[in-house]
């Protein structure tokens, strides 16, 4: 019972019984499958050697048959009395008999032949031994064909027919037509073909053998209901007639089961014997085998599993020694524990690592707890929302942060919308924080800081010790956006606050520290900047340039996309030389005049005003000029966009009108055999081109076509319904000339005005 208690105790003890009862389990079902499957493969191929020799001596069978019946051929058509027969030209019933009397003779000595007929085309006399009907396939015989071969079946009475071979001779054709003068037709039963491959059947009540020639129609088969049949779009035969070996083998899957496929070539006759039988009944022992094979793998599977204890016992034992030892140690964790669910790996673990991870986790939770409280107190010093704060930090830094002066530096990922498209909100928290510990780590190089992380920005705490920003600081800050760049594939804007001399100070450091991270409008991305660049060459005092937004709006209504493109590029170079407020200002004063110019137009096109309003909020979102740009150029795409559709749907209005008015304006003079295109034009106020091209693109159809086709109609009509002559019937639609209307009419309706209406009245 010992042994017991441990594998429902103890999870390895089990996991090493079952280790080494699987490595004999499959051992011996391995080693067992091979030699099944060996002595299967080995019978199978054995079986596949014997058909083939069979197949092979029915083939030469054939072969010999083949070769008498061209000696038994040869041997009528150089005897006196047959020839006399076939060079008749007149009825000659002696002539017949003699003939008749040799074939008979010749028909008894082979067995094979179940017939033996002969056809004299010339005076179309036929005489047979067995009494069958006429073969018509042997008049159709090819011009180029001496001897041909195909199976047919012939009725003998109205309750027999018979399954033949036929073999039809033509020694010689008429000259004139080509067509056999005489025939010499040999007729094999098909029974006796069927009972030689009979033999090869019996090994498989289930299996078939069947011979079919090259096209693979089958010529004899061991089911009788597939003589004749078509077997050339089955897949085993494809195969074979594809395969160009006199005799061969193959597995193929037949109705969902495997079998074997066995053939022989008969060069001679172009004959194929095939034998297919189903695996399954290949060995009539093979149940008893596989029976056998269990039996003996079952009992070799039992010993293993004694020998599977016997290996577990030995090396279990110094892995429980060792669970002794901890269990002394460790009695309240391991005493009662349950069956399945004692690990000694996890137990002897956990006895080591237990004290570790618990100093490990709460390590890691003072820290994570520290660097939130320092971010956020440093934010809160930023903000300037308590001045207690900063005074409680300037006493945690007053030994590190001794000054004397100060600077906020601002980090800005770019491209705001991608970043937050590209990565889920874990992943650009993960990415900011890695983003603060590059730039601590790299400033720490020269410069005592400290920084802090928000969602839109990461906010450093710099200690200078001059006022002046020297060099080190913008290569390091370079370098700290090139590490971003390799690291991320994203760039970063940096703007750099003013400078102050305490921590009371820093809040309006960071002020002017956000105000200048603006200007990355106008600096693009990867940019460093400080109050210098961002007030250099700029002019608060500009006025909002009138001229250059009426340019763009007359753009605009122009629909002139060179035009609009160049009045947007003048409005960015514009609010270049401007300050961030002022560019901002100006662009969405020319946002709202615009909307007031063409909010009209927008709401004809179905186009909301809301739309064009939520455009302010966009321009509030950018964060280059070439965005700016984008956006505008975005905006006015809209409003042309919507201009044009307008254009579009009033002309073709106008169109539609046009054309309706030309229309009832023919079916109204329809008559008038001058109704012309040009009178039409006249009519609308249009020319005569314009208006056949306008016409043509409405109604598929040229003017004179419409024309024809109304006047066709109305003629229809009136030949229906009047007894008028054809001249007049003509002369009312507009076809003066009894001759032209008719020629006119016929073309389209395919039969004359006078033939149309004596087909209607017979229809009525």
């Amino acid at each position: 019972m010992t042994f017991v208690n441990r594998i429902r105790q103890y999870r390895v003890y089990r996991r090493l019984i079952m280790s080494y009862l699987v490595l004999i389990v499959m051992s011996i079902a391995v080693v067992s499958s091979i030699l099944y499957a060996l002595f299967s493969l080995e019978a199978v191929k054995e079986i596949d050697r014997s058909s083939k020799q069979v197949l092979s001596h029915v083939s030469y069978t054939a072969n010999v048959v083949y070769q008498q019946i061209q000696d038994v051929s040869s041997q009528l058509l150089v005897d006196k009395d047959v020839m006399s027969f076939f060079d008749a030209d007149e009825v000659d019933k002696l002539k017949n008999y003699r003939a008749y009397m040799i074939i008979a003779k010749v028909q008894s000595v082979y067995p094979f032949i179940k017939d033996i007929s002969m056809y004299n085309f010339t005076n179309g006399e036929y005489i047979d031994t067995f009494g069958l009907p006429r073969d018509p396939k042997v008049n159709a015989q090819s011009n180029a064909d001496y001897l041909s071969f195909y199976p047919r079946a012939a009725i003998v009475d109205t309750d027999a027919s018979l399954r033949l071979l036929t073999f039809s001779i033509v020694p010689e054709r008429k000259l004139d037509t080509n067509t056999p003068k005489y025939a010499l037709v040999l007729d094999l039963d098909e029974a006796s073909i069927q009972n030689t491959i009979g033999s090869l059947n019996t090994s498989s009540k289930r299996g078939d053998t069947y011979v079919m020639n090259a096209r693979g129609e089958v010529l004899s088969h061991s089911d009788a209901a597939n003589f004749m049949s078509d077997f050339s779009g089955r897949h085993e035969v494809k195969r074979i007639l594809s395969d160009g070996r006199n005799q061969g083998s193959f597995v193929q899957q037949i109705d969902g089961k495997k079998n074997l496929i066995t053939y022989a070539r008969s060069p001679a006759l172009d004959w194929y014997f095939v034998s297919s039988q189903p695996y399954s009944e290949l060995l009539s022992n093979i149940h008893t085998l596989r029976s056998w094979t269990w039996i003996i793998s079952l009992l070799l599977i039992v010993l293993g599993v004694g020998i599977s204890l016997l290996l577990t016992g030995n090396f279990y034992n110094p892995i429980r020694r060792l669970l002794d030892q901890v269990a002394a140690v460790q009695t309240a964790e391991l005493g009662g524990g349950k069956p399945l669910h004692q690990d000694e790996y996890a137990q002897l673990t956990n006895a080591f690592l237990h004290s570790r991870q618990s100093a490990e986790r709460l390590e890691s939770k003072l820290n994570r707890s520290r660097r939130v409280l320092k971010s956020s107190s440093i934010v809160s010093l930023l903000q300037g929302i308590d001045k207690l704060t900063a005074e409680q930090i300037g006493e945690e830094w007053g030994k590190r942060l001794t000054g004397p002066y100060f600077r906020v530096l601002l980090f800005k990922i770019d491209d705001k919308a991608l970043f937050q498209q590209t990565y889920p909100p874990f992943e650009r928290e993960l990415i900011r924080f890695a983003i603060g510990n590059i730039a601590q780590e790299l400033l720490g190089g020269n410069f005592e800081n400290d920084a802090a992380v928000t969602e839109d920005e990461l906010a450093a705490i710099l200690q200078l010790p001059d006022e002046a920003l020297g060099d080190t600081l913008y290569l390091t800050l370079s370098e700290i956006q090139d590490a971003v760049r390799a690291y991320y594939k994203i760039s970063v804007t940096v703007s750099i606050g003013g400078l102050c001399d305490s921590f009371a100070g820093l809040h309006d450091s960071y002020r002017s520290a956000q105000e200048y991270g603006d200007y990355r409008l106008f600096f693009g991305y990867k940019a460093i900047i400080d109050a210098a660049r961002a007030n250099r060459n700029r002019d608060g005092d500009l006025q909002y340039p009138s001229l250059k937004e009426r340019k763009l709006i007359d753009a605009v209504k122009l629909s002139n996309a060179k035009s609009i493109q160049a009045g947007i590029a003048d409005w960015i170079s514009f609010i270049s030389a401007c300050t961030y407020a002022r560019a901002m200002q100006f662009t969405n004063f020319l946002l709202l005049t615009m909307i007031r110019e063409f909010g009209p137009i927008s709401e004809l096109g179905d186009t909301n005003t809301n739309g064009l309003y939520a455009y302010f909020h966009r321009i509030e979102q950018v964060e280059t000029l070439d965005q700016l740009g984008a956006a505008l150029t975005d905006f006015c795409g809209r409003v042309v966009t919507v201009m044009e559709a307008n254009k579009q749907q009033v002309a073709s209005l106008k169109s539609t009108r046009v054309i309706g008015e030309v229309k009832q304006l023919i079916e109204e003079r329809y008559a008038d055999a001058c109704l012309s295109l040009e009178y039409a034009a006249g009519r609308v106020d249009l020319s005569t081109g314009y208006l056949g091209k306008l016409f043509k693109h409405q109604t598929q159809s040229t003017f004179n076509d419409y024309v024809t086709l109304v006047r066709i109609e109305q003629a229809k009509r009136l030949l229906t319904s009047t007894n008028e002559v054809v001249a007049e019937v003509g002369a009312k639609v507009g076809v003066p000339g009894a001759a032209y209307f008719s020629t006119m009419f016929k073309r389209h309706t395919g039969m004359s005005p006078s033939q149309y209406r004596e087909t209607h009245r017979i229809t009525g």
